[in-house]
């Protein structure tokens, strides 16, 4: 099995190299897969990561969710803390890029990430089992210790792969979902 290091590396390899135009029709692919789900008909609370760097565009996500009348939220740096919180979601023009270039509520609106019934989960690479590979600073394993939603990573088929190495503090996902193929781990 590839080291965690190494599987990182390839993977935002590929990503990198995709185009604008494969991103938007992959993740229009996505998108389409995710409102299938049954879960996004009875959860309210939702928190939708916001995308850099090639990740699934979520925009469709997000505005589909709101047309719901359900709660979004979007992972916010507090730097009093110098950790990743839960902030309401206030549309996309009250943004403004937080550490690593992702984008955050300018005025994060904390709320609890007990209230989060659905996560949306971005990654670089996920396994045929639910285990998350990301970018390896633990935000996402630190930010979910206590979400005890439903979590749905988001990637392209060439993210997924039969066995990723994991560590026990390591996020795990009830479901990943691609372009072609929807997993379920529940």
């Amino acid at each position: 099995m590839a080291s965690k290091s190494g599987l990182r590396k390839e993977f935002l390899r590929i990503r990198r190299f995709l185009s604008g135009q494969t991103v938007t029709n992959k993740s229009d692919q996505i998108f389409r897969n995710v409102i299938k789900l049954k879960e996004l008909n009875v959860a309210q609370n939702f928190l939708v990561y916001l995308p850099v760097n090639n990740e699934v565009d979520t925009k469709k996500i997000i505005k589909h969710l709101i047309s719901q009348k359900s709660a979004v939220f979007v992972p916010a740096f507090l730097k009093s803390t110098r950790v990743y919180k839960v902030a309401r979601f206030t549309g996309h023009d009250d943004l403004e890029e937080g550490p690593y270039k992702i984008p955050q509520p300018k005025k994060p609106d904390i709320a609890d990430i007990g209230l989060v019934d659905v996560a949306i989960v971005p990654g670089v690479g996920f396994s045929k089992h639910g285990v998350r590979l990301g970018y390896g600073k633990g935000v996402y394993d630190q930010l979910f210790d206590n979400c005890k939603g439903l979590k749905i990573g988001l990637a392209y088929d060439f993210q997924v792969i039969d066995n990723i190495p994991r560590q026990k503090h390591d996020l795990v996902m009830d479901k990943v979902i691609t372009e072609s193929k929807i997993y379920d781990f529940t």
